[in-house]
């Protein structure tokens, strides 16, 4: 029999806190953590490299010796400076889309991590493994993977809006970096009912947990190299939260 959730003065510290505590408590969680947080760096530097030197390569390089001409002279050198003006600002616009598509990849190892986090609690029956099932679950993580690349995108023509830009966009990377805690702990959960009725409870959950990491993703460079560790601690400290709030 289930036993009641109750969540109480929840925020984005006391989230990644309990992340903390809870890879310290869990046997083997902080192994796992650890190669998931590896292996989506290699994604994202992966995707980078591949889809900057494509744009190098096919397009931006070609383009710009048909246009400035090679050789010497100040006309090449010109070209020269609008070239890397160019490739400097579409490396940083890749780098967020590449960070966006690793992260939505990373939910897959998420699953893992909750899944030992509510065994660490209590008992749950492992689910039969189906191919098929696994497949369909691949596709939709790959479909959503390509949204979210799309998704920064959007934001910095919403980012342009005079006064209201910044703050909308704020609230919608706060619900959207809160979202993966909060679906990846209902994913886990085999009784659909009581799934369903913590979503309903849970609709502004994602913002109130998700500012925290949000903030790292208006921090270029650093703040993005960051942000796959904050996301682990958040889904990591909400599901430990949550499994505790059970036994209380």
């Amino acid at each position: 029999m289930q036993k009641k959730v109750k969540l109480q003065k929840i925020n984005a510290i006391t989230v990644f806190s309990a992340g903390h505590q809870a890879l310290v408590e869990i046997e083997s969680l902080r192994g796992m953590a650890v190669r998931g947080i590896v292996f989506n760096y290699l994604i994202f530097f992966a995707v980078s490299l591949a889809l900057n030197g494509l744009f190098y390569f096919q397009l931006l390089g070609p383009f710009i010796n048909w246009l400035f001409g090679g050789g010497g002279g100040i006309w090449a050198a010109v070209g020269t400076i609008v070239l890397w003006s160019i490739q400097l600002t579409v490396a940083a616009v890749i780098a967020l889309v590449s960070l966006r598509f690793s992260i939505e990849l990373l939910s897959l190892w998420h699953q893992s991590l909750v899944k030992r986090i509510i065994t660490h609690f209590r008992q749950i029956e492992e689910p039969v493994f189906s191919f098929k099932a696994w497949l369909t679950e691949i596709n939709h993580i790959l479909k959503e993977a390509l949204k979210a690349c799309l998704f920064p995108v959007l934001l910095i023509f919403v980012g342009l809006i005079p006064v209201i830009g910044l703050p909308i966009v704020f609230i919608l990377e706060s619900h959207l970096m809160g979202r993966e805690g909060v679906i990846v702990y209902l994913g886990s959960l085999t009784n659909q009912e009581e799934a369903l009725e913590l979503r309903k409870m849970w609709r502004w959950m994602p913002i109130r947990i998700g500012w925290l990491p949000a903030v790292l993703t208006f921090i270029p460079l650093v703040g993005w190299l960051f942000l796959p560790l904050s996301l682990t601690y958040e889904v990591v400290g909400f599901a430990y939260l949550v499994e505790k709030s059970r036994n209380n």
